[in-house]
């Protein structure tokens, strides 16, 4: 039997009595909810004398959703750390957080974190957890635990530092080699201090950048072990707040959604899109749960948490309509959403919040929202079972997203704080021109490409990746001589691994194999006149930010385009049975900045040739997603625009003589015809709305 988690955050105040909160649930529950999570999930402001305090509230919640047949889910560390693991009356100074000048991290006016690596602190979180897991294990309606809700850490304190030492340790191997790529002069690994002197070498922001993000893990990873070794068949959850590969909003906290998703059982994001009335691009909405999907061992990721309503009581832009919620909720599901849970069910009563959020209102009144979430729990239960085990369909085409360029660009760009978002930005402008082109994709990293998961696809685009080492310029060949197509544009491997500059460029070690060579960079002409294959039409391409002049040395390179003194602009070098195609100027940077039609000519063309797309709509306005199943698949088809769209939809891969066609959210059968490998039908597209096309098929040829 096939359920879909569907709920809602109910965010228990001491002024709830249990009537009231039962009362929550049960509303819950008519709303076609089968999910709640419980936070906090200890309540020190019980009577003392209950036999289970301080868990007797979330025992009581727990036996209730077993009579409402509901699942409850605990999160044991949310944003309020005096009503969790450490409460008031345990706290002490020497617990919280440190600031890189020594002073202490208790004066944020919102959550910030304690030091999670302080032994004392790292058991009064053991404590708490196992007590908890050992209170709550017993139920039924449990279903697991959110150890940890939006990651953060950071501590300039003297264990964080041990740790540290031990992790440069482990990846350097000996002080000589740390003082080789430090350029220092330490004798010993206890003379390494935390430092922001990067003169002689970059390389002490980028290592404390990925050891923060290793250290995460670290805590996850012990977290999870407190709770396993009381409760190890209940799944463990963490969260982070929208996707690494989309924003760059978050990075210092840091997020690292690959670390994350690899220390817990379930991943799960934060998803709130809407801070004031624009709101956040469509696109940007579908990278960030690629980016989230992406980054999971399994493909299934939750939402833990997607905005239900506006902000606080000053922020009206922020105010959710229930179109807009329809939209975020299929967007998360079209991409591989397995768990989805609103914040919250009620809005806030007191606190920075007050009065903002809930899908009802303060006296628990169904709102439109709410009845739009009632909406979806129709559908999500009654196809539970192709919403839980189709997948999103295998693109054909990947992005690199490499955390270490990321931490290479962020300490390159302390000089010019205006470009200090350049590599997410690169990427997003990439993403958002094949997202208007209806290809899809999927972000993998340099370690993939190694192990050979980039196998899987038939393009690889690469934008603004200055780190190059010998691995992975090797994996990057190797892709190619297979006959894979690596495209890359801007900014391609200037420095190794540990910041030197490489001497060829551009490439690094693949430069032999491309075929030209750097001779200089400037921001002038940056205008591109196309003129060959790979193009569809001759045209022209605006340049940005800077170009490479580069000068050919072999004959087997292929000139596409040419700024206007005729350097070489845009050249494809034939590898093995593929080939490598760069871009000399930051293309996809200067789309994000200013959308221009001829870059999305450009990649249509290229689409011509590669075959990137896997579905057609004869109506460009439309956007397409699918997840597939062994039995047929989900073809979700959103119109973001103002006015109905009547459309005719391609459908590829239906290898089968027939097949039937359903529209779940209308409940209409749909008239479709199979041919050459592909489903044909037409659509009508309310506007603002989204249709949800079941293909299902019998046997096939």
């Amino acid at each position: 039997m096939h359920t879909f988690p569907y709920g809602a955050v109910l965010k228990i105040q001491r002024e709830f009595s249990l009537a009231d909160i039962y009362q929550k649930m049960e509303a819950m529950k008519r709303c076609g909810m089968n999910t709640v999570v419980v936070w906090p999930a200890v309540f020190w402001w019980e009577n003392r004398a209950h036999a289970h305090y301080p868990f007797q509230t979330g025992i009581a919640i727990l036996e209730h959703a077993e009579q409402l047949g509901m699942k409850v889910i605990m999160e044991l560390a949310g944003q309020i750390t005096s009503l969790e693991y450490a409460p008031d009356f345990l706290m002490k100074d020497d617990y919280y957080a440190v600031k890189q000048d020594g002073s202490l991290k208790n004066d944020a006016r919102v959550f910030d974190c304690l030091n999670y690596n302080h032994p004392e602190i790292k058991q009064l979180v053991k404590q708490n957890f196992t007590a908890a897991a050992g209170a709550y294990k017993g139920f039924s309606a449990l279903y697991g635990y959110d150890i940890l809700n939006e990651t953060m850490f950071t501590s300039y304190d003297r264990y964080t530092l041990q740790l540290f030492r031990q992790w440069l340790e482990t990846k350097y191997g000996t002080i000589e080699r740390l003082n080789e790529v430090w350029d220092r002069a330490y004798f010993g690994w206890h003379q390494v201090e935390f430092t922001s002197w990067l003169w002689p070498s970059v390389m002490p922001f980028v290592d404390w950048q990925q050891f923060r993000k290793a250290n995460v893990g670290m805590i996850l990873s012990e977290w999870r072990g407190y709770v396993k070794a009381v409760d190890p068949d209940r799944p463990t959850i963490a969260d982070n707040i929208h996707s690494m590969v989309a924003s760059d909003q978050f990075y210092d906290r840091p997020h690292d959604d690959w670390n994350v998703a690899e220390h817990v059982d379930e991943f799960g994001i934060s998803f709130y899109p809407k801070e004031n009335v624009a709101g956040m691009p469509h696109y940007k909405r579908w990278e960030t749960f690629v980016g989230a999907h992406s980054a999971t061992r399994t493909g299934r990721f939750w939402i833990s948490e997607m905005q239900s309503h506006h902000r606080n009581m000053f922020n009206p832009g922020s105010t959710v309509l229930p179109h807009e919620l329809k939209w975020w909720v299929l967007e998360a599901i079209s991409h591989g959403a397995k768990g989805m849970v609103f914040w919250k069910w009620d809005p806030f009563i007191k606190g920075n919040q007050t009065s903002g959020r809930g899908l009802v209102d303060a006296k628990g009144a169904v709102t439109p929202r709410a009845e739009a979430a009632a909406e979806l729990a129709g559908i999500l239960k009654e196809h539970a079972a192709e919403f839980m085990t189709y997948e999103p369909e295998q693109p054909h085409a990947a992005i690199v997203y490499d955390k270490l360029t990321h931490d290479f660009t962020k300490v390159f760009t302390n000089a010019v704080p205006e470009e200090t978002n350049l590599y997410i930005d690169s990427i997003a402008g990439l993403y958002e021109c094949l997202w208007e082109l209806n290809i899809p994709v999927k972000f993998i990293t340099p370690e993939d490409v190694k192990s050979g998961k980039a196998n899987a696809f038939r393009v690889l685009f690469l934008s603004n990746q200055i780190v190059m080492d010998k691995e992975f310029a090797a994996a990057l060949a190797h892709f190619a001589e297979q006959g894979g197509t690596v495209i890359a544009d801007g900014k391609f491997g200037e420095i190794r691994e540990d910041g030197i500059l490489h001497e060829d460029l551009p490439g690094g070690a693949l430069n032999p194999l491309l075929g030209y060579r750097t001779i200089d960079i400037d921001p002038l002409q940056l205008a591109i006149t196309l003129q060959e294959a790979g193009t569809n039409e001759a045209g022209g391409l605006p340049g940005f930010f800077e170009r490479k002049l580069l000068q050919v040395e072999s004959e087997h390179v292929e000139v596409w385009g040419r700024y206007a003194d005729d350097a070489p602009a845009v050249l494809a070098s034939p590898v093995g049975q593929g080939r490598m195609i760069y871009l000399s100027t930051l293309l996809w940077y200067g789309y994000h900045k200013k959308p221009d039609p001829d870059i999305l000519r450009f990649l249509q063309g290229l689409d011509a040739e590669l075959g990137l797309s896997l579905h057609a709509s004869s109506d460009p306005r439309l956007r397409l997603c699918t997840l597939r199943g062994e039995d047929g698949l989900l073809l979700f088809v959103f119109n973001y625009h103002d006015e109905p769209i009547a459309s005719d939809l391609v459908v590829n891969g239906v290898d089968a003589p027939a097949a039937e066609v359903a529209e779940l959210v209308r409940r209409s059968a749909v008239d479709a015809v199979c041919e050459d490998n592909r489903l044909l039908l037409k659509a009508a597209i309310p506007s603002k709305a989204t249709a949800i096309y079941h293909v299902s098929w019998g046997n096939k040829r």
